[in-house]
């Protein structure tokens, strides 16, 4: 009898100790779902908190970018303003040598024309005053150096088969004035 009481306290302990290891298995599986669990909430948390972050500094590169181009554009404007003033400026001083031309044009008619009417009566005296007159424009010719002898740079390129643009980019200058030059160069007779 105490051998058949041993045995089921045996068989009993037996049948008890499996599901104590179970309860003991599965606690611990509880715990390492909570710790998995824990971690992905954290690293959750971590993306989250990184797309804030990059949402803001996208969001500061759009407004800085916006700022840029508002610059930009300003600048652009700026820029043609003055562009369209020195076309205007350029067109005054054509507009000013084109007169100045037709002037002195008209003078040299008139002086011509008086010199033709009193030659007989004043042809020493004007022949005088016409050789003061070349004397001083020779004078002037040669203390002024001509424009082609200003701008040397200038008329090698354009032999070379420059265009206006390309002159004055190399050259530094404005395109009209470069044209100015060139259209100077070719009334004086150096072109």
């Amino acid at each position: 009898m105490i051998v058949v009481i041993l045995g089921a306290a045996a068989i009993v302990y037996a049948l008890m100790l499996p599901k104590r290891q179970v309860d003991k298995s599965s606690s611990d599986k509880e715990k390492m779902v909570q710790e998995v669990e824990a971690t992905l909430e954290q690293y959750m948390y971590d993306i989250e908190r990184e797309n804030e972050e990059l949402v803001e500094l996208i969001g500061q590169m759009k407004q800085e970018t916006a700022s840029r181009q508002l610059a930009q554009q300003e600048q652009l404007t700026e820029m043609r303003q003055r562009l369209l003033q020195l076309e205007q400026q350029n067109l005054q001083y054509e507009g000013r040598l084109s007169s100045v031309e037709l002037g002195s044009q008209q003078a040299a008619s008139v002086l011509l024309a008086q010199f033709q009417e009193g030659a007989a009566a004043q042809q020493p005296r004007v022949e005088q005053e016409v050789l003061m007159q070349a004397e001083a424009d020779s004078v002037a010719q040669t203390l002024e150096p001509s424009i082609r002898e200003r701008y040397p740079d200038l008329f090698e390129l354009h032999a070379q088969g420059k265009s206006v643009d390309g002159i004055a980019k190399l050259i530094g200058m404005q395109r009209g004035e470069v044209q100015l030059i060139l259209q100077l160069s070719k009334q004086e007779g150096s072109l």
